[in-house]
């Protein structure tokens, strides 16, 4: 289960560094255009258009979302490791 394991992590910690993250995303969206926003996750249909997307910011969103409104929920390794790629991706500096 390569990616799957459980990070303990203080939860007031993380809300505050994934809302810095949406800031972040946000004003580098300002910066360089909204049309030049990523996406976290896509899916195509077989001639290759897109029918479906979510935004890195949606996925931030969401991710911030789950942690606020389900106590229980622990992002995995990879939902970390995700969000410090997009930190580094949207740098504004």
């Amino acid at each position: 289960m390569l990616g799957r394991q459980k990070v303990q992590i203080d939860r007031e910690l993380l809300l505050t560094k994934i809302k810095r993250l949406q800031r972040r995303i946000s004003m580098w969206c300002k910066t360089n255009g909204h049309k030049n926003l990523g996406n976290a996750n896509e899916y195509r249909a077989d001639d290759g258009e897109i029918i479906w997307k979510q935004s890195d910011w949606e996925y931030v969103d969401d991710t911030y979302n789950q942690i606020v409104n389900n106590e229980n929920y622990k992002p995995y390794t990879v939902t970390l490791k995700k969000m410090n790629k997009l930190w580094k991706k949207y740098n504004v500096y």
